[in-house]
């Protein structure tokens, strides 16, 4: 692998749509190319918030000195778990948090958090890592919460907070967490700690119950401090490990110097699993550069300057590219279920309809009606022995039926559609010869009134047959070529055949 050389690019000396500078563009470029990108961010994007820096004449080093003006700290040692040993320092520190929770309430969102949030809507943001402590993303909607509720660690956490969260207080003993109350903050303010409610609770309990007292904690700010140890940190390394097994194919640096041991690690890590991938970049955005010979081929491109002017040119690249938008899934709901099935049911029907097939729903209405079918026509499938007989006993009525003539060898039956009064031949049966005929004692029915019954029963006065399971062969059944739709229910004849076949 050919050796790294950073560029520089000095924002301040770019004129837009004057001198156009090629590496800015370039960088511009693989940003809107890239679709998977890991963010990490300092204080540096919260400074146009509102939130005031901790050096200048207006600080919150400044604010805290004029009430402690005996106590000099550093601005690391206000952020060290050691000071909680002296207190004196406790108390400073408690009165920092309380002003600075107040000014984090006063910020709102910096262009930097909102080309953040465009990144994740684009589906362009792998995974942001953030030293802050502001909660800044929430207020954008931004899922910062690592673990859920039964106590696993969410894979569609948007923002990890590395050091914590200001807007939130846990208790020293029990760790029962707790929302920054305005009560809380003013006793802070004062330089204490307030106690925590649980903790006297269950004390109070006791003492009720006639047990010994209980030790009760106290509440301090859910942020991690220098030299201790982070509350999530599995949690967090579980996410870094998948993040960079995923292959992010641009780390962007922005707001920060790099001066934390965890934070240097992460980033060399990463920059060497995104130079692993062809094409892959890594972008410093910061007022001053980084220090050390550790840097040296970790950054293709050092962006000097703010880093709300950094993110309104990639933004305003990004948008001018129709790049496809990360859509959230939505879940139906069951009234919304309920008709994408009646919907579904009625294309159903219709197509039935169209393909001229006679719904089942309709048959067994008809059959409910007491409208009694001697065939199906359906479904196809050819009639058993019982269901022959049964058929044709429905089709002649009450009359009796006899054994025909030893000549009455074949006998057809046939199934008139009273709509196109065409015949179908359903089934042949051959009736076994008997070795004496047997002479029918039956009456011929008398003549239909009706025209049409006429037509179909005029061959039953010739002669009757009798039918039984042991004389009717199994039918053999000739299927229409094609379901036919029947306004009136078929009726059954006989009808003598003109040719005999040979047994």
């Amino acid at each position: 692998m050919n050796p790294i050389t950073m560029r520089t690019i000095d924002l301040s000396k770019h004129v837009p749509d004057v001198v156009p500078d090629r590496d800015l563009e370039e960088a511009t470029q693989y940003m809107v190319k890239a679709k998977k990108t890991i963010v990490v961010t300092g204080a540096g994007i919260s400074c146009s918030s509102g939130i005031p820096d901790f050096r200048s004449a207006d600080g919150l080093y400044n604010l805290v000195k004029k009430q402690y003006p005996k106590t000099v700290l550093k601005g690391k040692d206000l952020f060290d778990a050691n000071l909680f040993r002296d207190c004196t320092t406790t108390a400073v520190f408690y009165t920092f948090i309380s002003e600075l929770h107040a000014q984090t309430l006063k910020a709102k969102p910096s262009p930097t958090h909102h080309f953040i949030k465009m990144l994740s809507e684009k589906g362009k943001l792998l995974r942001c890592y953030t030293q802050n402590i502001d909660c800044l993303e929430e207020e954008l909607g931004m899922e910062t919460s690592l673990v859920c509720e039964k106590g696993k660690v969410k894979k569609d956490v948007n923002v990890v907070q590395l050091h914590g969260s200001l807007r939130k207080l846990k208790c020293t003993i029990c760790s029962e967490p707790y929302g920054f109350l305005n009560d809380f903050e003013k006793v802070f303010r004062e330089g204490e700690a307030p106690d925590c409610p649980k903790c006297e609770l269950n004390d109070v309990i006791r003492v009720a119950q006639g047990k010994r007292k209980i030790a009760t904690g106290t509440l301090r700010p859910d942020i991690v401090l220098y030299n201790e140890n982070h509350p999530f940190g599995e949690a967090i390394g579980k996410i870094q490990l998948n993040d960079l097994q995923r292959s992010p194919d641009v780390l962007l640096v922005m707001g920060t110097s790099l001066k934390v041991h965890g934070l240097r690690l992460l980033v060399r890590k990463a920059a060497k699993v995104v130079h692993e991938k062809k094409g892959g970049k890594v972008i410093l955005v910061n007022k001053t550069p980084v220090v050390g010979k550790e840097w040296s081929g970790v950054f293709d491109y050092f962006i000097e300057g703010e880093t709300d002017r950094w993110c309104e040119i990639v933004e305003s690249a990004i948008r001018s590219v129709k790049v496809q938008t990360k859509l959230q899934f939505k879940a139906l709901t069951e009234e919304e279920k309920e008709q994408l099935k009646q919907k579904q049911k009625k294309e159903q029907e219709e197509q039935s309809d169209k393909e001229n097939l006679v719904p089942v729903e309709r048959i067994k209405a008809k059959v409910e009606a007491g409208k009694k079918r001697s065939f199906s026509a359906a479904s196809g499938k050819p009639f058993s022995e019982e269901q022959l007989a049964e058929s044709i006993t429905v089709a002649l009525g009450s009359t009796e039926l006899g054994s025909s003539s030893a000549s009455d060898n074949n006998n057809t039956f046939v199934l008139t559609d009273s709509n196109t009064n065409k015949d179908r031949t359903i089934a042949s049966c051959r009736r076994r010869t008997a070795s004496a005929p047997a002479t029918s004692s039956v009456s011929p029915p008398s003549a239909p009134s009706s025209p049409k019954k006429q037509n179909t029963l005029t061959s039953l006065t010739k002669a009757s047959l009798h039918v039984s399971k042991a004389s009717v062969r199994r039918p053999v059944l000739v299927k229409p070529e094609k379901a036919m739709r029947f306004d009136n229910l078929p009726e059954l004849r006989r009808t003598r055949s003109s040719t005999r076949v040979e047994q």
